[in-house]
């Protein structure tokens, strides 16, 4: 008995991927169970928080805004986890019996488009991506669907390149190099234009892709800016790559112009350098430190005067002990101290690129994802991918259920 017992365990075939996908098939069913228990209670708080009253609660002395309206049911929503479905979704209406959408339904989860598109982009298939897709448990989706939802999202980003612009006081642009694919290629800029609003708001508002950062291209950057509304800014902020202030004096010659204190603090710094050198490391090292606290105290100043008399104090100090250091300081007096002018409190906030910068420190970080661009197309491609992406998770990634009760406080 024993031996045919063992004999009948031998004969049966018994593999570890075998067994992890029969793991794998209940954890999923058990997730997607969960999932759909969580939802419902998620949205059956949602609606409680818009009606703001108990149920059956009667009397009060303000007529509320919402009533309760029976339930609707959501036939499937794909997740990760592969689609749940009949998810019961309550409903609300207004005194006078109109029905107000609690939540927008998405029969495949908005989070996705990100990862859609940056496979796309990156040089995956649409066939491929529904594959993909379709291993992963996700869902069924046709290449078609994919090309659709992709040309929808590549609309909407044009759209948003196209939107007026108005309300705009400062602009800030700078550019980020990236490399091309293949070898002994060089790579393209994507100069950036980011708009600072009188509330101290600030968004991208625009990009061109170049070889290289000249007057030319920047000069179309901010024609196109131009055309789409924005007659005139107060302030325009940016390094001094080549032809960029030429390309400002053509399109907005009435702005005020400040150069970035910051990267004006590493080109004074390699300068004095230069003129130190043959010197003892610890004296060099003397001087850099006392040329950084001189230089930061610059940007202490909360007035034009103020900033004036201490550049002043400054000359005093340095202008013998490192003349071309303290004279290319004096060169740029016209657009050191510009970001003063501005009548607003934020207005520290663009005596540097660091707005665009801290875009681009993101910017690159995504595009490390890709092996480099095949072309400028498709390094407008990746950026408006980028934009796009960082709009989903806006909307999408960082919502909470308090944030969504907010679009309830106005009756409509």
């Amino acid at each position: 008995m024993k031996r045919g017992k063992t004999r009948a365990l031998t004969e049966t075939q018994y593999t570890l991927s075998g067994l992890m996908k029969q793991v794998e098939a209940q954890l999923r069913e058990e997730v997607r169970h969960t999932y759909k228990t969580y939802l419902e209670h998620l949205l059956e708080a949602l609606r409680e928080e818009a009606v703001g009253r108990p149920r059956y609660a009667r009397g009060e002395a303000e007529k509320p805004p919402y009533y309760r309206y029976g339930y609707r049911k959501w036939k499937s929503v794909q997740t990760p986890w592969g689609p749940i479905e009949e998810v019961r979704v309550p409903r609300i209406r207004t005194g006078g019996g109109k029905e107000v959408k609690l939540v927008a339904y998405e029969q495949r989860l908005v989070a996705l488009t990100e990862q859609l598109l940056l496979g796309y982009v990156g040089g995956m298939s649409a066939r491929r991506y529904a594959i993909l897709l379709r291993e992963l448990g996700i869902g069924e989706a046709h290449p078609q669907t994919i090309l659709r939802i992709i040309k929808r999202l590549r609309e909407e980003k044009e759209r948003w390149r196209r939107r007026p612009l108005s309300g705009v006081k400062a602009l800030v642009l700078d550019g980020v190099w990236g490399k091309l694919r293949g070898k002994g290629r060089r790579g393209l800029v994507v100069l950036s234009a980011v708009g600072v609003k009188e509330d101290g708001s600030h968004e991208l508002l625009d990009w061109v892709v170049a070889e290289r950062e000249e007057r030319a291209s920047y000069e179309r950057l901010l024609t196109r800016l131009y055309e789409r509304g924005l007659h005139e800014v107060e302030l325009v902020v940016a390094d001094e790559a080549e032809g960029i202030w030429q390309a400002v004096e053509t399109v907005y010659p009435e702005a005020k112009k400040q150069v970035c204190l910051w990267h004006l603090e590493r080109t004074l710094e390699r300068t004095l350098l230069n003129e130190l050198r043959g010197k003892e490391k610890r004296h060099v090292q003397e001087m850099r430190r006392a040329f950084r606290d001189a230089y930061r105290k610059l940007l202490a100043a909360r007035e034009k005067e103020e900033a004036e008399k201490a550049l002043e104090g400054f000359w005093k100090e340095w202008g013998a002990r490192a003349p071309r250091m303290s004279a290319a300081l004096l060169w740029r007096k016209e657009r050191l101290f510009s970001y003063l002018e501005l009548p607003y409190e934020w207005k520290e906030k663009v005596r540097t690129n660091a707005l665009v910068e801290n875009l681009f420190r993101h910017m690159r970080t995504f595009l490390r994802r890709y092996p480099g661009y095949m072309s400028r197309a498709h390094a407008d491609e990746a950026v408006g991918l980028y934009v796009v992406g960082m709009q989903i998770h806006t909307q999408c990634g960082r919502r909470t259920p308090y944030q969504l009760q907010l679009n309830f406080n106005t009756p409509p």
